[in-house]
């Protein structure tokens, strides 16, 4: 509207019918767009996210951290794919994390519980995520536990499916407390969700009411009876799945996988659901 004469109200609503009717307005906001330096970094960063080759990645995040030091999409990655100890990784991804947060500012107040419907929260989103899973293997579960709990506060909805890997958190660690949180955060999934099934049997067991351990164990076999194997060892699970089909042997690679510190730390689990097979 700049440079503009004065119109009426009449006059600049015809016109700006007619500029969305020819698609203008985001041809002028696309253009808007491109002189920011930082929506151009993003971009960036989203191209050396889908990169082919490290080499690649590591060019286009540079490109980005220059024109903005800060984004947080590209810390990440280069924190990720430079070579350096673990000890370090973690240190420089908490500075990546904290750096996003304060970036964030009042963001943090005005958009919780609605987090990763606003575009611009889900750098830090991804970033916390990445941070919580390099605690998680580093055998840090009770401070990986409280990240990925505070994620679910801030997006209640749990796009990115953080409430697997804290049920399994609470379960290694022997807290069917936690368990049961998490849990109660989403009534019913376990009548459909393996992981969750299964995870309701164990967090039974833990607590030691096993008149109801014995039924969710039922329930979970019905969910999904592929699960068992892993849970009992006869099948260990290679590595975590991308992709899984409910009910599918896929889905139960994914619950042996997320399930295996859980399984390890509890062989007694283990023992008993081989009491009580059918």
């Amino acid at each position: 509207m700049q440079g503009r004469e004065q119109d009426s109200v009449e006059d600049l609503g015809a016109w700006l019918k007619e500029l969305n009717s020819r698609d203008r307005v985001s041809e002028i906001a696309e253009a808007w767009m491109q002189d920011d330096p930082k929506w151009r970094a993003q971009e960036l960063a989203y191209d050396a996210l889908e990169a082919n080759g490290l080499e690649e990645a590591l060019y286009l995040a540079g490109e980005a951290q220059k024109l903005d030091p800060e984004c947080t999409d590209a810390q990440r990655l280069m924190v990720d794919l430079l070579p350096t100890s673990p000890e370090n990784r973690l240190h420089l991804m908490r500075e990546v994390v904290a750096t996003a947060e304060r970036n964030l500012g009042e963001s943090f107040e005005q958009d919780a519980g609605h987090f990763w419907l606003k575009v611009s929260t889900r750098p830090y989103m991804r970033a916390a995520q990445h941070l919580g899973e390099l605690l998680a293997g580093a055998g840090q579960f009770d401070e990986a536990a409280a990240i990925f709990d505070r994620m679910l506060d801030l997006n209640p909805k749990d796009n990115q499916g953080m409430r697997f890997p804290l049920l399994c958190m609470y379960l290694a660690t022997g807290n069917p407390e936690g368990a049961v949180s998490v849990l109660s955060r989403f009534p019913g999934q376990e009548g459909f969700i393996a992981l969750f099934a299964w995870g309701r049997t164990m967090e039974r067991f833990l607590s030691g009411n096993l008149v109801e351990a014995e039924a969710a164990l039922e329930r979970a076999r019905r969910v999904n009876p592929f699960v068992e194997k892993y849970v009992l060892g006869a099948k260990p699970p290679d590595h975590g799945v991308d992709y899984y089909r409910p009910g599918d042997e896929s889905e139960a690679e994914f619950c042996g996988w997320e399930l295996r510190s859980a399984l390890m730390n509890h062989p007694d689990f283990r023992q008993w659901v081989r009491s009580h097979r059918p």
